[in-house]
């Protein structure tokens, strides 16, 4: 929600204030001519910078910002107004009277988007939202991600304290788990992200695109010196299976469903080992919704499943009970225990 209120903004306002910024007079008749304003147009909105661009801001070095802003309240595609107002699109300098021509066409386009009390900065509003579905993807992804690589260091941290030598990106403290709290986090600077661990017993941890957590360490007796290193290797081999099994030893891979929100809360986190990577599959993520405590135990009866899904679902978690954004570790410690001990198996501790 911040991100969303962030991004649509005011666009109104913000035209206005970066218009008003450059102070233009809006009682010189010429100035008004060269801006196709008459006097008796100018009321406390124009004054304002509201309504109209004022030919000294379109013709200020500094107006680039107002001059995008009112361009985009016309309604127009880049490929548009680079086609109609060039002038104004042009980052070097241009003649006063092509300015005075398009700011001139320009105020009479947003009059007439006006007609019939249409607000134009709908417009703006609208190109935004566009924007914002995929990167409000995008972040969920990345708070989840973050949230993943919480778990993890939290967990090998409770293990076996100190273990972590070295990391690429910055981890969150322990006082920021909640999903607004690692988003703010993540704005703080492009290094927040964490991308790789290097464990003090030789393994590394890798959070990559595909698969999401990679943990391994090198073979030939080799010995990653920085978590850098492991992450240069690993990006090295990522996309061929054969030439990973050849310079990595993978102790686990795996899949981590990263949602945040109380919709989605059954998305996974999921991690196999070397030889089971089946367990990856998306539809057994979805299926393990399906298993209750007596499906998995047996019930009074005591008749368990005995088949490999059994094993594959036992490495699948739901992904607050290890984040423990919402408590879900303290609501939940037997999903916490288990995942510590995987950890443990996987990163050797």
């Amino acid at each position: 929600m911040t991100y969303i209120r962030e991004v649509l903004g005011t666009p109104t306002e913000e035209a206005a204030q970066a218009e008003e910024a450059l102070d233009p007079d809006w009682d010189d008749d010429t100035k008004l001519l060269e801006s196709g304003l008459a006097l008796g147009a100018i009321d406390e909105d124009a004054r304002s910078g509201r309504r109209y661009l004022h030919i000294d801001v379109a013709a200020s070095p500094a107006g680039q910002r107002a001059r995008e802003l009112f361009l985009g309240l016309t309604g127009l595609s880049d490929k548009q107004q680079r086609t109609l107002f060039p002038a104004l699109r042009s980052r070097s300098r241009v003649d006063r009277e092509r300015l005075s021509t398009e700011v001139t066409r320009l105020n009479a386009w947003l009059d007439e988007v006006r007609v019939d009390g249409f607000d134009p900065a709908a417009f703006v509003t609208y190109q935004r939202s566009i924007g914002i579905h995929g990167q409000t993807t995008n972040w969920f992804g990345r708070i989840g991600a973050a949230g993943a690589a919480c778990a993890f260091a939290d967990a090998i941290e409770e293990l076996q304290p100190n273990s972590i030598s070295d990391a690429v990106g910055l981890l969150p403290p322990p006082s920021i788990r909640k999903p607004i709290e690692l988003y703010n986090w993540l704005r703080g600077g492009a290094d927040r992200t964490v991308r790789a661990l290097l464990l003090r017993n030789g393994r590394a941890i890798v959070f990559a695109g595909s698969k999401d957590v990679n943990i391994f360490e090198p073979l030939g007796g080799r010995v990653f010196s920085t978590a850098q290193e492991a992450l240069t290797e690993y990006n090295a081999v990522a996309t061929n299976q054969r030439a990973r099994s050849q310079r990595l030893h993978e102790h686990s891979v795996g899949e981590v469903k990263t949602a945040t929100d109380p919709a989605n809360l059954h998305e996974r986190m999921g991690l196999a080992s070397r030889e089971t990577q089946t367990e990856l599959r998306t539809d057994r993520f979805l299926f393990m919704a399906l298993l209750s405590a007596d499906i998995l135990a047996g019930g009074t009866q005591r008749r368990t499943l005995n088949n490999r899904d059994l094993t594959r679902f036992s490495h699948v978690f739901n992904l607050h009970h290890c984040w423990g954004w919402d408590g879900g570790r303290d609501r939940h410690p037997n999903h916490w225990s288990f995942f510590k001990a995987s950890v443990a198996e996987w990163c050797g501790l």
